[in-house]
């Protein structure tokens, strides 16, 4: 867990760890550089939990360089991250960690969450896709959330490059991981379909202060992701700026439906996938390319499978 000035939050989101369902655990928190009462508050706990292990950054480096102090001394199977100002539910770990047992083919699983004000009132509910090729594909396009970066659970045999986190990237470095893993490791992405984490929402938040930041950051990493995918991953490019995906012309629609199917074929090839996933992603790729469609045009269909339906009943 990265600390910056975090003091507000940070003991609700300590103990929300200490009190987990799943005691095996080491907690690794690094300071990076608070210039408020969080280093205290982690000393603290760090006496009175042999669990927690702290680190201190004389000065604030950012979030991936406090992310790599934390990684360069982890030995544990699995491993999973907070936010300082966020909470997880007691059964967080532990069915995190179930579901890796399960489920050996799986590198890393996510979960859902509940996005709170600042008092933790539910604001939403985001589901988000369970599956690997709808989770790959949404992630490269850009067009949904499909996890919650800080709490994915990772298989530690994974994460082997030096430094894990990338210090140049400013924004956006659990996304840069995220489609490293994918595009060099063929890992396979899932999530366990449970509200087990709350995303707090508040002045102070990074998605609050950098929100264009991180926009512009993100489509980079896409784009290099992408190229990655050859000339099927450069052809999809212009849909990244649709995000999300606003109103296509006939033209535009025709264009992308091409050039996805160009790109999941490429995902295909590259291993991103695995070829039995092709159906699943061509019917994502449908709705996804539905959601352009003017609203008008969006009522008519409805119409007409409703219409079919009842014929076909009959």
């Amino acid at each position: 867990m990265p600390v910056y000035n975090s003091e507000r939050f940070l003991a609700e989101a300590i103990d929300s760890i200490l009190q987990q369902t799943l005691v095996d655990l080491e907690f690794f928190i690094v300071d990076d550089g608070s210039t408020d009462g969080s280093s205290a508050i982690i000393r603290d706990y760090a006496e009175r939990d042999p669990r927690i292990r702290f680190f201190q950054h004389p000065e604030n480096r950012g979030e991936a360089d406090a992310r790599n102090t934390g990684m360069a001394h982890v030995a544990g199977k699995y491993v999973t991250g907070m936010d300082s100002d966020d909470v997880s539910l007691p059964e967080r770990l532990e069915k995190q960690v179930a579901f890796l047992d399960a489920h050996p083919a799986i590198g890393a699983v996510g979960i859902f969450d509940r996005i709170c004000d600042e008092d933790l009132t539910p604001v939403r509910f985001r589901q988000l896709p369970t599956r690997h090729p709808i989770m790959a594909l949404n992630l490269l396009l850009f067009t949904r959330t499909v996890m919650r970066s800080s709490p994915m659970m990772v298989r530690r045999k994974y994460l082997d490059r030096k430094p894990l986190f990338d210090p140049s990237v400013v924004v956006g470095t659990d996304v840069d991981l995220h489609l490293h893993l994918l595009g060099e490791k063929g890992i396979r992405y899932a999530n366990v379909p449970e509200d087990l984490y709350l995303y707090r929402r508040h002045d102070n938040t990074q998605y609050r202060r950098h929100r264009a930041v991180q926009r512009a950051g993100a489509i980079e990493i896409r784009y290099q992701a992408l190229r990655r995918l050859g000339d099927p991953g450069r052809s999809v490019e212009w849909i990244i700026h649709k995000h999300p995906l606003a109103k296509l012309t006939w033209s535009e629609r025709r264009r992308a439906r091409r050039d996805i199917t160009r790109l999941i074929e490429a995902m295909v090839e590259h291993n991103w996938v695995d070829a039995g996933d092709e159906p699943l992603l061509y019917a994502e790729m449908n709705q996804l390319l539905e959601s352009t469609t003017p609203r008008y045009w969006q009522m008519f269909l409805h119409w007409y499978r409703y219409r079919i339906a009842r014929h076909i009943n009959r």
